[in-house]
C-alpha cells in the first residue's frame, strides 16, 4: 500500500508524499523493465552483476550487499531467504542506517520487477560461486547442477508464526521483558538504547551495529508483524539470529519491544519523498527573517559513511514572489569549520540538486545524457588551499594555510554529467546569491535565484510546474574528503501561482 500524508501549513507550504508516474518504457515485459530500473537506480552501487563490487561502493559504510550471499535483512521465512514480497517491502521502505533510499514513489509493476531482477541477479551470482568452489574442490559441476543447487539452497521457505497483535497484559508485558533480557538486550540493551561496545565487535566489515530503537533507524516497520518477523525470522544480513520462541512467547516479546520504541520514532528516518507545494508570496523575507517566516519541513538524510556525529536531517524552508525562489536549509553542526586546515580537512557545505527528468538517477549526480543543476556552498574554495576537488575521495593535499581569517567561501551554480564531471566542474558555474549564518551549533544556508534558468547549463523553476531536487551536506569537522557527506532522496518542488 502506497504511504500517503498531507499536512497543511497555514500561510506557508503544503507537504505531501508523492507518486511518481513510471519513467520511460513502462510497458515494457517485466524482467527488461526490471533490469532497465536496476542499471539506472541500483547498479551505481550493488554493481551491475549485483557483487557491490563498485567504486562508489567504496564510498558507503555499511557497505552494499552482494546479492550473491543470499543475505537479506528484512525475511519472513524460517530459512531465512527473503520472498518476492520481503523484497518488494525493502524496496518500498528503504533501509533506514545506511544509503539503501526508499523507492516507494515507483508503481508497484515496477517495485515487482525491481525485486525479480535481484533474485535474478542474487541466482546467478550463486552459480558462478557455486561452481568456482566445486573447481577448486577438484570436483566440477556443469552449469545445470550449480544452478539447481542454487536454486535449492535459494528458495525461500515456509513463512514464520508472528502471531497476533493484541493490547497487551501486565503479566503478557512482564514475560516479554524477560524474554527481551534472554534474547535482545546482550546486543539492543536493556532499555533498547543499544550497547555502544557493540559498534567493535568483528562483523564482514559491514559495520552492521544493533539498533537503538529509539533513534529512529529502524530497518523494518514497527507494526507487530514485522517486529515479529525479525524476532522470528532473524535479520541474515544484518548478523541478527531467530529468536527460538512460541507463538505465545513472540506476541509478549513483540509487545514489549514496542513499548521501547517512541511513536516518533517509528518511520523518523525513512527516506519517503515528499512534495513541497509553495504558495506565492507577495514578498520574500530578508535572510535574517527566514526561519521565522517560513514554516519548515523536516527531511532526513543519510551519511554516505555512517558514523554517530554525521548530519542526519536538514529542515528546508522554500519560498517564491513568480520572480525569485528562495531555499534555505538549517542543520545542526556542532563545529564551525570554515578555515582551511593544515591536514586537509574538507569546510562545511551544502549543495541542492535540481533533475530536469522525472526519473533521475540519484548516487550518479546526472550522466552525459541527462546532466543535473547543482547550487552548491562551500565555506572555502579547496582549489585556493588544495587543488581540485577529486569528488571519489582523494584528500587534499593538506597545505598549511590554517589562519586567522577564513578563505573565500565557494557559491556556484554548476551543472553535472556524472560522478566524473564534478573536479572539472568546479569553478566554473555561474554566480549564486547565498547566506550563511553560524549560531549556537546549527547552520543556515539561504539560496536564491531568479525562477528562470540563466543558462542552458541551469534548471528553470516554473511556477505550477514539478522539478525533482535532493540535498547535500558536508560537516568539515568528519567529512574528509567531497564524497564523504549526507544526503537525501529525491523529492518533488511544486511553486504554485
Amino acid at each position: 500500500m502506497r504511504r500517503t500524508a498531507l499536512l497543511v501549513v497555514p500561510a506557508a507550504v503544503w507537504f505531501a508524499t508523492c507518486t511518481t508516474p513510471a519513467g520511460p518504457a513502462a510497458n515494457a515485459a517485466p524482467t527488461d523493465r526490471g533490469q532497465q530500473l536496476y542499471a539506472r537506480h541500483c547498479a551505481v552501487c550493488h554493481g551491475a552483476d549485483g557483487d557491490g563490487d563498485t567504486p562508489v561502493a567504496l564510498f558507503l559504510l555499511p557497505g552494499p550487499n552482494a546479492f550473491r550471499d543470499g543475505l537479506f535483512k528484512l525475511v519472513s521465512t524460517q530459512n531465512g531467504m527473503p520472498t518476492e514480497d520481503d523484497l518488494i517491502a525493502t524496496l518500498r521502505r528503504g533501509m533506514p542506517g545506511s544509503t539503501m533510499m526508499s523507492w516507494g514513489w515507483l508503481p508497484d509493476a515496477d517495485l515487482r520487477a525491481l525485486a525479480q531482477e535481484v533474485q535474478r541477479l542474487t541466482l546467478v551470482g550463486r552459480t558462478e560461486s557455486i561452481a568456482r568452489t566445486a573447481v577448486a574442490a577438484g570436483q566440477p559441476l556443469t552449469e545445470e547442477q550449480a544452478r539447481a543447487t542454487a536454486e535449492r539452497q535459494l528458495r525461500a521457505g515456509a513463512t514464520v508464526d508472528t502471531g497476533a497483535a493484541s493490547d497487551p497484559t501486565a503479566p503478557q508485558l512482564a514475560e516479554g521483558e524477560r524474554l527481551y533480557g534472554l534474547h535482545c538486550a546482550g546486543c539492543h540493551g536493556q532499555d533498547g538504547r543499544g550497547l555502544p561496545t557493540t559498534r567493535d565487535w568483528p562483523t564482514d566489515g559491514t559495520w552492521l551495529w544493533p539498533r537503538d530503537f529509539t533513534a529512529g533507524y529502524l530497518r523494518g516497520g514497527v507494526s507487530h508483524r514485522d517486529l515479529a518477523l525479525r524476532i522470528r525470522a532473524g535479520m541474515p544480513g544484518a548478523h541478527m539470529p531467530p529468536a527460538q520462541l512460541s507463538t505465545a512467547e513472540t506476541e509478549a516479546l513483540v509487545s514489549f519491544v514496542q513499548g521501547l520504541i517512541p511513536e516518533t520514532a517509528a518511520d523518523h528516518h525513512a527516506q519517503w519523498r515528499r512534495t513541497l507545494r509553495v504558495p506565492q508570496r507577495q514578498t520574500l523575507p530578508n535572510d535574517d527573517a527566514v526561519a521565522t517566516t517560513i514554516e519548515p519541513l523536516r527531511l532526513p538524510l543519510a551519511p554516505l559513511w555512517w558514523r554517530a556525529e554525521a548530519v542526519d536531517e536538514v529542515l528546508v524552508r522554500v519560498a517564491h514572489d513568480g520572480a525569485t525562489v528562495l531555499l534555505q536549509l538549517e542543520w545542526a553542526d556542532a563545529t564551525r569549520s570554515d578555515r582551511a586546515a593544515a591536514d586537509g580537512s574538507m569546510g562545511d557545505g551544502a549543495a541542492i540538486q535540481f533533475a530536469r527528468s522525472e526519473d533521475p538517477p540519484l548516487f550518479a549526480m546526472g550522466s552525459l545524457a541527462e546532466p543535473v543543476n547543482v547550487w552548491r556552498w562551500h565555506a572555502f574554495d579547496p582549489k585556493e588551499t588544495a587543488g581540485m576537488i577529486d569528488l571519489l575521495g582523494a584528500r587534499h593535499s593538506g597545505l598549511d594555510v590554517g589562519g586567522a581569517t577564513p578563505p573565500r567561501p565557494r557559491t556556484e551554480s554548476i551543472e553535472l554529467g556524472g560522478i566524473g564531471s564534478a573536479a572539472a566542474a568546479t569553478g566554473s558555474g555561474l554566480p549564486l546569491a547565498v547566506h550563511t549564518q553560524w549560531r549556537d551549533g546549527r547552520w543556515t544556508a539561504t539560496f536564491r535565484r531568479q525562477l528562470g534558468a540563466r543558462s542552458p547549463h541551469e534548471v528553470a523553476i516554473g511556477t505550477g510546474e514539478r522539478v525533482l531536487f535532493a540535498l547535500a551536506i558536508w560537516d568539515g569537522s568528519i567529512d574528509r574528503s567531497a564524497a564523504s557527506k549526507a544526503i537525501s532522496t529525491w523529492h518533488v518542488l511544486e511553486l504554485q501561482r
